[in-house]
Order: C-alpha cells, then sequence, then structure tokens
C-alpha cells in the first residue's frame, strides 16, 4: 500500500467522525442564534480540527511497507489523535449554551460551568431541552434586607450577580407574563433593522402572519447578542434571531 492511500484511508474515518461532532455542535449543542463562539470555543475548534488532519499527515509520514513497529507508531497517533479531538469536543459540550435567564430587561446565555449547581434549589433548574438552554426568570429580591445582602455580596464581596445566583430564580412560564410587559413590539426592531427584514418576516409567517402579536427583549451571551422573539401578549418564548436588539 502507497504513502497516500494509507493517508487516505486514514481520513475517511476522520471526516466521518467530524461529520458526527458538527451535527452534535450545529443541531444540538449550539443551534443558532447561538453560534457564537468565545475564545475558549475557538481554540477547541481549533484544536479538533487540527488532530483531524495530523493525523493522516502522520500516517502519511510513518507509513512504510514492512516497516518494524509500524503498528505500534499507527496505534499511536490515532491515540493521539482521538485524545485531542476527544478534548476539545468535551470542552464545547461543557461550555454549550445551558441556561437562559430573563434579568432585569434582557436575556443572559452562559453554560453550567458559570454557576455553581451544588445546592440548586430545585432540580427543574437543570431539566435542559436538547437543543435549547433551559429557560429560567431571575427574581430581584422584594424583602430590602435581603436586597441590600445582595448588594454587599455583588458589589463588595465579589460574589456573582443575579442572573448566576439559582437562589434568585423561576421557571421562565411562571414568570413570562412580567417578560412581555418589558417587551418592545417586534415591528420596532423590523423598522430599525432594515437589512434582517426577511429574518423576521419569515419568523412571523411560521408564528400567525400577525407582527403585531410578537415582541422582543434583547439577548446576550459572552460572545455575542440576539433578538429572543416572543407572544406579546403570554410572553411565551416563540423564537431566536441573530440580529442587534439594542435600539437605544
Amino acid at each position: 500500500m502507497s504513502k497516500s492511500r494509507a493517508a487516505l484511508n486514514h481520513l475517511w474515518p476522520t471526516i466521518l467522525l467530524l461529520a458526527v461532532i458538527a451535527i452534535l455542535v450545529l443541531a444540538a449543542w449550539y443551534p443558532p442564534p447561538f453560534l457564537q463562539f468565545e475564545e475558549s470555543g475557538k481554540s477547541s475548534l481549533l484544536l479538533i480540527l487540527t488532530a483531524a488532519l495530523a493525523g493522516p499527515a502522520l500516517t502519511w509520514v510513518v507509513w512504510a511497507n514492512n516497516k518494524r513497529g509500524l503498528k505500534m507508531d499507527l496505534s499511536v497517533i490515532v491515540l493521539i489523535q482521538l485524545l485531542a479531538i476527544g478534548w476539545g469536543t468535551l470542552s464545547l459540550y461543557e461550555n454549550r449554551p445551558y441556561f437562559m435567564v430573563y434579568t432585569v430587561d434582557r436575556f443572559e446565555v452562559f453554560s453550567k460551568r458559570d454557576v455553581d449547581v451544588s445546592n440548586i434549589p430545585n432540580p427543574k433548574f437543570l431539566d435542559k431541552p436538547l437543543t435549547n438552554p433551559v429557560l429560567l426568570f431571575a427574581n430581584m429580591p422584594k424583602d430590602k434586607r435581603v436586597f441590600q445582602k445582595f448588594l454587599q455580596e455583588v458589589m463588595f464581596e465579589g460574589k456573582p450577580d443575579l442572573q448566576f445566583r439559582p437562589e434568585f430564580w423561576s421557571i421562565y412560564s411562571e414568570k413570562q407574563h412580567l417578560v412581555a410587559r418589558a417587551s418592545r413590539p417586534l415591528d420596532t426592531l423590523r423598522s430599525a433593522r432594515p437589512g434582517s427584514a426577511k429574518a423576521i418576516d419569515t419568523l412571523v409567517n411560521r408564528n400567525g402572519g400577525d407582527i403585531r402579536q410578537l415582541a422582543f427583549v434583547p439577548g446576550m451571551m459572552r460572545a455575542g447578542h440576539f433578538a429572543a422573539i416572543l407572544d406579546a401578549d403570554s410572553g411565551e418564548l416563540v423564537g431566536k434571531l441573530n440580529i442587534d436588539p439594542w435600539l437605544d
């Protein structure tokens, strides 16, 4: 067998593995508009692609018919390649958008690693759908003493802000009517973002065709932003668009 044939035989399984990872990333872990990677995510993708290309290339380098120890060389190459791809894939999985929390006037999306879930008060807060984050609502403390304690912890003790504190969370469906009140008409966003009119119209048509029945609130991730589209009356989340939602 020639070097090129050996490298090609290594390349096809690698491409198949990359295809499986791509499906998981695009369809389950980072569906639109969440396909926005921080530096760590970009580094993970780079590691995966580098390992995928390096494996067949190293096979081409070491291949020689009847070479003593060839099987050991190939085994080491494959093992290192799989470890690198596995490490990068695990990092993408652990940093996938897990929580989508409405806080004050916006949704904030972050990973499970950003929250201390060791004493989470409600198991439903971890009940993540396959392809989307868990929808939650962050309640600003109403008790004056609790509020003052919260401010002190955030401002002077370095503790996490409201959206990262499960003790202040509620299931979104229980509070979505409050989000509806704070939302803005979707036609306002359409007028302000004419370049995104087609995407907005497509979403409107999928949800009854009347833009007056839809509203939006901004959504934020560490790597970007998006518009969360709501039913204007109930506050139910009906879609997400990769559009700059900040109008003021």
